[in-house]
This record gives structure tokens, sequence and C-alpha cells, in this order.
């Protein structure tokens, strides 16, 4: 179980300070403005959760096994599959409804911030003091599942705002 108490009220008030308003997007600058500030938000707190676990995997090198290894190297790599879906560039354009887009983009934004609060806590679980074999059963599965969780929301977010794989290519219509 996760304990609460270990991230700062700060922390995450800063983070839902910086949630997109997607009703007020006047301009397609203002929109992508508002997306870069809360996408460095987010991948600003996932860059804390990587480092730790680094840093863990340094001071413990003697301690760890190759599997403990492993998966912390796993979990890296979906925090950086994660940062290059949140670096998706291209002209914001909700795609369908207005309505709906927004309100389904509100909601993947709640779901995103508490997936965040949970993988900080989750990677806070494993302290110096905490034997590393009790985290790996019980903490590092629910770490890897939940960052697939929010790559596969991330993704969602790209859809909905027009910024679908696709954008990567810019494509200008001709050759």
């Amino acid at each position: 179980m996760t304990n609460p108490a270990s991230l700062s009220f700060p922390e995450m008030s800063n983070l839902m300070a910086k949630m997109p308003t997607y009703s007020n997007y006047r301009s397609e600058a203002e929109a992508a403005e508002a997306e870069r500030v809360f996408r460095y938000a987010m991948g600003f707190m996932l860059k804390e959760c990587g480092e730790h676990l680094l840093g863990i995997a340094e001071t413990r090198a003697q301690i760890l096994s190759s599997e403990m290894e492993q998966m912390i190297d796993g979990l890296i790599e979906r925090i950086s599959l994660i940062f290059r879906r949140l670096d998706r560039e291209g002209v914001v354009s909700l795609v369908g409804n207005s309505a709906d887009a927004i309100a389904e983009l509100e909601a993947l934004d709640t779901r995103l911030i508490l997936m965040i609060e949970e993988a900080m806590n989750l990677v806070r679980n494993l302290e110096t003091d905490v034997p590393a074999a009790s985290w790996f059963k019980t903490d590092a599965d629910r770490l890897s599942v939940g960052l697939a969780c929010f790559s596969e929301m991330a993704e969602e977010r790209n859809y909905l705002l027009g910024l679908g794989w696709e954008s990567e290519f810019q494509w200008n219509g001709g050759r």
C-alpha cells in the first residue's frame, strides 16, 4: 500500500495548476503553449521517478540481482516511451465534437495526475532502508503496469488533440 504522505502537497498542486483549460483555447498558439506547460510538468515528475530508480540502482548495485536491474531498465524504458509521447508536437485541433473531446481530455488529465501520484509513491517506496526484494515483489509490477497505462492514456490525449503519431512526419502534401 502506498503512503500518501510521501508526496508533497506543493508537488501535486503545482501539477494540477498546470492542467489545461481546454474551453479557454482561443488560438493554436495558446493551445500549444498550454499543452507544452502541462506536458513538461508531467514529464518533470516522471523524470524524477526515473532518476530515483537510477539512483537506487547505482547505490545498491552490489545487492540487486540481474532480474532487479532488468526490471529497473524496463521501468526506465517505459518512462522514455512516455516522454516520446508527451513530446509530440503539431497543431492542436480537437478531434470530433469539441464538448465531448474536452470532457474526455479533462477525465484523462485527472487520471494521469493520479497515476503520476501513484508512480511517485511507488518509486519512493524503494528507499535505501527498505529491502529491495520486498519492493520488487510488490511495487515494481504495479509501477510497470501503471506506466504502461499512463503511456496509453498519453497517446489517447495525443489523438484527441489531433497529435496522432502521423504528426511526427509533418506531411506537407507533396514530395
